[in-house]
């Protein structure tokens, strides 16, 4: 036994010093439910863990666009059956106004009715909008640039262009109708047939997008969750292996301080048998 170099007790120390640091480390990620706490826990996974993090909230984020873009195309397509029910209506009196049967004043009665839905489409295309996107109204300057993109991915160039249209009387070719004759009231009948055949084709473009749009959310969900999925799997905690690892090395310590304490009371023997 020499007394100036406890060997025995300083290799002790040693491992006693490894076992704490170990059950530190299994306390710190058993406390945040992180396996992966700092760069020195595991570099590359860290890089790939926060790589696909970010992945999933501008997946989330660009889920939540899509949404959005669902709620302007919905609100487009209203204001459009709200304008092709006011065709159907104009389809009524142009036919009632082909009747000779009807007096001047009559045909005076109709063409204000008219004129007055004439009034009330350009007030539809004109003032709806889905937070100051007048998706009705393309070619006005509150329209520009008569187009928007729907970013529904986390990359660049992941987005949906959806183009405005213009609903106005004009646009619609129905500003002219007229019912002061028979032959005037046929044209208008003809005029407003293919305005109503024009917004329904508006309608199936918006509806179009709007699946397209219902298919970027599902597949951005998609992948956003499976990403989620791979990213715990790197960096989250495996709390039942972690407890086993933590309860071990909490038994090692508790051995280590044991036997370091033998050794020092060897080295006090010595002093012990020199009185």
């Amino acid at each position: 036994m020499v007394v100036n170099h406890n060997m025995a007790a300083i290799e002790e120390s040693r491992y006693l010093r490894c076992n704490v640091k170990k059950m530190e480390k299994s306390s710190k990620k058993l406390a945040t439910g992180y396996k992966i706490t700092g760069a020195n826990d595991d570099a590359a996974g860290l890089k790939i863990s926060e790589t696909m993090r970010h992945q999933v909230r501008g997946l989330n984020r660009g889920s939540k666009n899509a949404q959005d873009g669902i709620s302007m195309l919905q609100t487009a397509d209203a204001a459009l059956q709200e304008t092709q029910e006011i065709l159907d209506r104009m389809v009524d009196l142009t036919t009632q106004g082909a009747n000779d049967t009807n007096s001047a004043e009559d045909r005076d009665a109709i063409q204000d009715e008219l004129d007055q839905l004439n009034e009330e489409l350009d007030r539809i295309a004109y003032t709806t909008h889905f937070n100051q996107q007048y998706m009705l109204a393309e070619g006005t300057p509150q329209a520009r640039p008569g187009y928007f993109k729907i970013q529904t991915g986390s990359l660049a160039g992941q987005s949906v262009v959806i183009q405005f249209v213009n609903a106005s009387k004009e646009s619609l070719g129905v500003d002219k109708v007229d019912v002061s004759s028979h032959d005037a009231a046929t044209k208008s009948i003809k005029m407003v047939q293919d305005a109503i055949e024009k917004a329904g084709e508006w309608r199936d473009v918006f509806g179009a997008q709007q699946e397209r749009l219902e298919a970027a959310v599902r597949n951005t969900d998609n992948t956003s969750q499976n990403t989620q999925r791979a990213e715990s799997g790197i960096r989250d905690t495996n709390m039942n292996m972690e407890m086993v690892l933590y309860s071990t090395n909490r038994i090692l310590v508790h051995a280590s301080q044991s036997i370091l304490a033998q050794y020092n009371e060897d080295a006090k023997a010595v002093v012990n048998i020199l009185q």
